[in-house]
């Protein structure tokens, strides 16, 4: 167990048995229309294909999962071999409760650890929760990517965040 838990959440590594509550709660981020561009969730052999080994955590509350967070590599090049994107996930029943919160610190804690010198996140402008959840754990705006994609046919902005370890 991990020591950087939420009142409720306890923070631990995602395992095989998790994944079934880790696609419902990727769903139900998809269902709000402001988390990820994806329109369907991804299987878990293309999920366990590009999230890093060892940056890959569930968020359990009163022993159900609540949450999920995960690094990618930013790029396959060598030079970013330090920059990675983050994602966190909390589940509708469990969202402001400090549950991202604890899984985001957590996620910086093992990046810093590992070596990994940048983190950063792609979020959707209407998201102001994600927006103020990476503010507060030290992300910074780098700035609005406009029209960077399509989602459901329309042009969408992302806001980029990043955090620099010390």
């Amino acid at each position: 167990m991990d020591t950087m838990n939420s009142p409720d959440a306890v923070i631990r590594a995602m395992t095989d048995r998790d994944w079934s509550d880790v696609r419902r709660v990727y769903a139900e981020g998809i269902a709000t229309g402001v988390a990820t561009f994806e329109t369907e969730t991804p299987d878990l052999r293309a999920l366990d294909a590009k999230w890093l080994p060892g940056h890959r955590w569930v968020a359990e509350v009163g022993g159900a999962v609540a949450g999920w967070a995960a690094v990618t590599p930013a790029s396959t090049r060598d030079r970013y071999a330090g920059v990675a994107d983050t994602s966190v996930y909390v589940g509708a029943a469990h969202r402001g409760r400090g549950v991202g919160k604890a899984m985001l610190r957590k996620q910086i804690a093992a990046a810093d650890a590992a070596g990994l010198w940048t983190l950063q996140a792609s979020v959707f402008p209407e998201n102001h929760a994600s927006i103020a959840l990476h503010h507060a754990a030290g992300f910074r705006t780098v700035g609005v990517r406009e029209r960077i994609a399509r989602h459901h046919g329309v042009w969408r902005d992302t806001v980029l965040l990043e955090r620099r370890a010390p």
